[in-house]
């Protein structure tokens, strides 16, 4: 179970304490110890320093980043994945999305875990057929030669080819002149299938 919270960045300090404390007793009421919080409250002026009256009231860790800028991938990926242990650990475990402020920063975490799962959904039935021997593993690598783009026109293009989150190709910018464009890469891949 994946919960949002969002409080509104305008109010009294005092209506948001009093609102993290009914949460907490509402979550403790309900779920108990199966309740994880992450706290993606972050405002200019505590950037790198936890809430402690969010801390001490719902145990929560701070994850955030500033209001109107994209999170740094590593720590969505991280988020993500502490999300998957926290809810593998126990069937009953429940996982709240604080955020004080625009909702945009629980809704993109949310995504991001939706996301997650998916992609973690594929790799596990793959694995199950690898098991099951409905299918076998390509040990020929895969080369990937050219890489078409169309309608990009007037932009400024570059790409970087990961394998096993390691880098393998990487392109200069380049300037896209006409409405389809072709950058060779000559990369040798190894296939998953």
């Amino acid at each position: 179970l994946v919960l949002a919270l969002c409080s509104p960045e305008d109010g009294s300090e005092k209506a948001y304490v009093d609102s993290l404390k009914n949460a907490a007793l509402e979550l403790k009421t309900k779920h108990f110890e199966h309740y994880k919080m992450k706290d993606l409250e972050v405002q200019v002026w505590n950037v790198s320093r936890p809430r402690h009256d969010l801390t001490r009231c719902l145990a929560a860790e701070n994850s955030g980043w500033p209001a109107r800028l994209a999170p740094p991938l590593d720590r969505l990926c991280a988020i993500c994945k502490q999300f998957e242990q926290w809810l593998l650990a126990n069937n009953r475990n429940v996982i709240v999305i604080h955020c004080k402020g625009h909702r945009s920063r629980a809704a993109l975490v949310l995504s991001a875990f939706m996301h997650y799962n998916a992609i973690c959904s594929k790799y596990i039935v793959y694995f199950s057929s690898l098991l099951s021997g409905r299918i076998r593993v390509n040990p020929a690598p895969i080369y990937l030669h050219r890489i078409t783009v169309s309608r990009l026109a007037g932009r400024v293009l570059s790409f970087k080819i990961y394998e096993r989150l390691q880098p393998v190709y990487h392109t200069l910018p380049t300037w896209v002149h006409t409405s389809t464009w072709a950058f060779l890469a000559p990369t040798e891949l190894n296939s998953q299938f």
